[in-house]
């Protein structure tokens, strides 16, 4: 390195070859540097978790299966793929999934059982007598129903007085006097109704013995007594009931100045002039001798008249109803995000049977409800037994749709095919019993009603009678 001097200045400095010799040296270096320069890297692949779990009763007992695969089908109930275990247990939160799909169908609803009913052959139609002169004319030979209740007699009331500072308990009318019965009427009778005029009850008193605060007649109201009500059969008087008395209102003997200054009263209960007569299976409730008797009634002078069923043998004819089919339970679903390793409780709703109920599945709180016990009536013939409701599928899970039972006693079916078979996959409805006869049965009027409804008489098949089937459990499908 040199020194030059320019104006009297001395600098220092490299020479022109000891800067070539510099750069030269950078230059090297830099070429070799390369290899150890960051390079653009490939990312890695997303991890994409997939799979499901399915869980059910099988048996009474819950039942799982897994599987990682995708667009797995869900194996029938029937099959060695599930194992038992509860299904909280052994249900693991995925590895890097942060939602999962959960799939629920509530149990199936039962079958119905088969039934049969004793309808009338002829429509009848019943009467009713509120009115004074009000008829009822026969059409038919046979046994009627009547029941009859005489007039009740009306409140009694005193306005309020010294600006509503006092008042007075507004008496009942009495219990009124009622009866029902049967009685033998033909072809071209006729019951007839007479109510007489109601009259004023005659107890109550406002005249109290210090003769002040005594109203005025715009002031209170006297109830009046129920009139007479008067049944004819033709022109022969068959029952004549008084009317109970009007509630009624007296003067408190301490003669207070205000509240309880007079004494409410219950009317007198209504009583028979003319007992019932002509009638068989007669029922009398009777308040004047009777407090059992003594129950308020709506039915103010009043004649309900209707055909009866149990006593007109030529009335019976065997109906025989098939079970409508059970319904499938509901398909629910919802979305579930994952932020720990706990998710809500599972529940696995329950198939009906013909006694009990189906009931929901359910995770946490949300529910997929089951179906009702014979909720679907689409028999082909009054003794058949409806199908059972099909569950609904699910996208790329179709094989958990429930298979929907079938109905007994399909036309061409024996007696060995009435009842209903059960549903098949899970939250499907049971089929609905069926009927089964050879001959169409008759009423037996030497047994009861109930009696008549049994398929075995006296030791004697009239019919065959199915039970419904059962509906199937309900399943959860959690999929990621």
């Amino acid at each position: 390195m040199g020194i030059y001097s320019f104006k009297s200045r001395r600098y220092n400095a490299f020479s022109l070859a000891e800067m070539i010799m510099i750069l030269l040296f950078v230059a090297i270096l830099a070429m070799g540097s390369g290899i150890i320069l960051p390079r653009k890297m490939k990312p890695k692949a997303a991890i994409k978790p997939q799979g499901l779990y399915a869980c059910t009763v099988i048996n009474g007992q819950e039942h799982y299966f897994s599987s990682t695969k995708s667009n797995t089908e869900i194996p029938d109930p029937s099959s060695p793929q599930w194992k038992q275990g509860g299904c909280q247990t052994n249900f693991k939160v995925p590895k890097y999934a942060n939602l999962l799909l959960v799939t629920m169908i509530g149990g199936g609803g039962a079958g119905k059982d088969a039934s049969v009913i004793w309808e009338k052959e002829k429509d009848i139609s019943d009467g009713l007598l509120i009115a004074d002169g009000d008829s009822y004319n026969v059409e038919y030979d046979g046994w009627y129903h009547v029941k009859m209740y005489g007039q009740k007699g009306e409140q009694t009331h005193r306005t309020p007085w010294r600006n509503g500072d006092c008042f007075a308990e507004s008496p009942q009318g009495g219990y009124t006097y009622r009866f029902e019965g049967d009685i033998q009427l033909k072809r071209g009778d006729k019951l007839t109704l007479n109510l007489t005029e109601k009259l004023d009850n005659i107890m109550t008193s406002f005249a109290c013995t210090d003769g002040l605060f005594v109203p005025t007649s715009s002031e209170y109201y006297i109830g009046k007594d129920g009139g007479e009500a008067i049944l004819k059969l033709n022109s022969q008087v068959i029952a004549q009931i008084a009317g109970s008395g009007a509630g009624y209102l007296r003067c408190n003997p301490l003669n207070p100045p205000c509240v309880d200054r007079y004494q409410p009263y219950r009317g007198e209960p209504g009583k028979a002039i003319i007992a019932p007569t002509g009638f068989s299976n007669l029922k009398i409730l009777d308040p004047s001798t009777s407090s059992s008797a003594q129950t308020e009634e709506l039915n103010d002078g009043r004649v309900e008249i209707s055909y009866s069923e149990d006593l007109n043998p030529s009335t019976k004819e065997f109906t025989p109803n098939g079970g409508c089919g059970g319904e499938a339970g509901a398909t629910n679903a919802t979305l579930y995000p994952i932020f720990t390793d706990n998710i809500p409780s599972i529940k696995i709703g329950l198939g009906g049977t013909p006694t009990t109920s189906a009931t929901a599945t359910m995770f946490g709180t949300y529910p997929a409800p089951g179906g009702r016990n014979g909720g679907v009536c689409t028999g082909s013939l009054p003794t058949s037994g409806s199908d059972g409701d099909k569950a609904s599928g699910l996208k790329n899970l179709l094989s958990i749709a429930g298979i929907g039972a079938k109905g007994a006693g399909e036309p061409g079916a024996s007696a060995s095919e009435v009842n209903g078979t059960n549903g098949g996959g899970f939250g499907a409805g049971g089929g609905g019993g069926a009927i089964y006869y050879t001959s169409k049965p008759t009423y037996n009027y030497y047994l009861t009603e109930s009696q008549n409804k049994q398929p075995i008489q006296n030791g004697v098949q009239k019919w065959y009678q199915g039970k419904g089937g059962n509906g199937t459990n309900g399943l959860i499908v959690i999929s990621w």
